[in-house]
């Protein structure tokens, strides 16, 4: 078995990938990015999954870089651009990506928590962006991601202090969307891991995709998008079967089509 393993729902059109190394703390190399990052574009192609949920074994989320594997690396440009390809991978997968974080989710692992859409975490859970307190810059989305999340201000803080955040204060500042305590987390994520996954799915990838060029374009180029994605959403199945069940007062049954 590998390090990222990829569990499928029998009944549901969800799956939960999971990084497996909790002697490490889930801390991963360079080659177990690269295959996070083909899990992702894998799960991608598969009209069959609809969500996802990241998550890692034991009690970690992921503690970024093994640093025991660098020594190994011929490069650290090559490290950073395959955490890279995993982020790329997660932020623009067209299935919704949910993190599910327990302990630490330390440097590029909390990079890797907060690319997720949705990010729910044990009461005991803990962020920080450690970077700059081993002497390095941020790297792994961080300087794009956080800003969106949390302002300019309290990116660079966090960012230059490497200070770990508890998951109250992360969910006070955005960078967690709720926080649970043990059954109850696993219950929120596959509830809501669910509802996603039974979604009109091209719609929800047409918003992940919106959001994801909002800053780079004028209000007049995103208004234009919005308008080219909702004509694209308005001829799916799911649209009309949307529709049809609003007028009927009725739940609608998404297929993903």
């Amino acid at each position: 078995m590998g390090t990222i393993v990829t569990e499928r729902l029998d009944d549901e059109p969800l799956a939960r990938v999971v990084i497996s190394k909790p002697e490490r703390r889930n801390a991963v190399s360079r080659a177990e990015t690269q295959e996070l990052a083909a899990t992702f574009r894998e799960l991608d192609a598969d009209d069959d999954v609809r969500a996802v949920v990241l998550t890692g074994e034991g009690d970690a989320f992921c503690a970024g870089l093994d640093l025991t594997s660098v020594g190994e690396e011929p490069s650290t440009g090559l490290v950073n651009r395959s955490f890279h390809a995993a982020v790329r991978e997660i932020a623009t997968c067209s299935a919704p990506v949910i993190a599910r974080v327990d302990g630490p989710a330390v440097g590029a692992g909390a990079a890797l928590a907060v690319a997720c859409d949705l990010v729910y975490a044990a009461e005991d859970a803990r962020i920080g962006f450690s970077f700059a307190k081993i002497g390095l810059s941020a790297d792994t989305g961080a300087t794009w991601i956080l800003p969106r999340l949390v302002g300019v201000q309290t990116a660079f803080e966090l960012l230059a202090t490497g200070r770990i955040v508890d998951a109250p204060e992360a969910a006070s500042m955005g960078l967690v969307t709720a926080t649970e305590r043990g059954d109850a987390l696993d219950e929120l994520v596959t509830s809501r891991a669910i509802e996603l996954a039974n979604g009109p799915t091209r719609a929800l990838s047409a918003i992940r995709r919106l959001l994801l060029r909002a800053n780079a374009n004028t209000l007049e180029e995103h208004l234009e998008r919005e308008a080219t994605a909702q004509i694209e959403a308005y001829h799916t199945d799911d649209a009309s079967e949307g529709i049809e069940a609003f007028v009927s007062d009725r739940d609608p049954d998404f297929r993903g089509r």
